[in-house]
């Protein structure tokens, strides 16, 4: 077992591309949410954090509208690194609240293959599986109801995925992208703690904005989902910051997924409706984060729970690894 306590990763097969993966998830979702939208979608946001089929000139929100057969929306990519997934969510009921639709599809999608990146070792306490998610928003009803999302950036850490080389005017060809690098020139320049020092304030802030506006304390969660990250990833800027412990969480089956990029989040709400571990009137509390440094943090109360048929896979762990 690795430092991470990762024993495995989820690997997308070769046949299949990064927004067709997104597709699929779109599907199901579609499928799912048929008796609440019909066939109205209103608007497509896509988040992802690393490549789509195509380097420029292209995205990849209007194909995966195309091939779901979806018309009449309007489709947008949304880059937020690990916190795509959450800030597409915020950005579509933002719209929806406005009263300039009625119902969105958030989807993400995201494969980490070689030559480009290494999946084991291109961060510092974080590897990333493969897969994709998708999301159906509804004024109209649903399985769950939001009922406060908030989103917040301390660009005082921006550096620490850009590190300290100068910018490029063009694309080029990344054999291994390596985001190490920039971390450690970035923490060598101002030191560790006040890293996450400043993650640790971003983090409460966000949260207590959403405790707030609903009236909840932490204690009131019958989960609190969080990005999938290595174990001691998680201690440091999850677990203790908040006063939790993991099984509070889906770390013990993230751990199996590894990051989903953009989809974390996503992923998660599904597998607690999907494998039963909530009940009517259960309180879920999400946070997501990524580079810039930006939080989503949004409170969801479980009004119904679907028997949907289980798609997020517990992953088989194979001969050779033992956990």
């Amino acid at each position: 077992m690795n430092t991470d306590q990762i024993p495995c990763l989820p690997v997308a097969p070769d046949d299949i591309s990064v927004p067709d993966m997104g597709v699929l998830a779109g599907r199901t979702a579609l499928e799912r949410a048929a008796h609440v939208v019909g066939d109205r979608i209103d608007l497509v946001v896509h988040a992802s954090i690393y490549h789509q089929g195509r380097d420029h000139h292209w995205t990849s929100a209007p194909y995966i509208q195309r091939e779901l057969g979806i018309t009449g929306a309007f489709a947008v990519n949304v880059e937020g690194m690990s916190n795509g997934g959450m800030a597409a969510i915020d950005l579509a009921m933002a719209q929806l609240e406005a009263g300039r639709g009625t119902s969105a599809l958030v989807t993400t999608s995201d494969r980490f293959c070689p030559p480009g990146f290494d999946r084991w070792r291109g961060s510092y306490g974080i590897v990333f599986g493969d897969g994709s998610t998708a999301m159906v928003l509804s004024t109209a009803g649903g399985f769950a109801r939001i009922h406060a999302i908030a989103s917040l950036t301390d660009a005082t850490m921006e550096q620490l995925h850009r590190g300290t080389e100068p910018f490029t005017h063009a694309y080029g060809l990344v054999d291994d992208e390596n985001l190490r690098e920039s971390k450690k020139s970035y923490l060598a320049q101002v030191g560790r703690e006040s890293v996450l020092k400043r993650a640790e304030d971003a983090l409460m802030s966000v949260v207590r904005s959403v405790l707030d506006k609903t009236g909840r304390e932490l204690d009131d969660f019958a989960k609190i989902l969080l990005p999938n990250m290595g174990r001691g990833l998680m201690e440091i800027q999850f677990f203790k910051p908040l006063g939790i412990s993991a099984d509070r969480t889906l770390w013990d089956w993230g751990r199996y997924t590894g990051h989903l990029g953009a989809g974390d989040l996503t992923a998660e709400v599904a597998r607690l409706v999907e494998k039963k571990e909530v009940q009517p009137g259960d309180q879920v509390l999400l946070v997501g984060a990524g580079g810039g440094y930006s939080l989503t943090a949004a409170v969801v109360e479980i009004e119904t729970v679907p028997d949907w048929p289980e798609a997020t896979t517990d992953v088989p762990l194979p001969a050779d690894v033992t956990d």
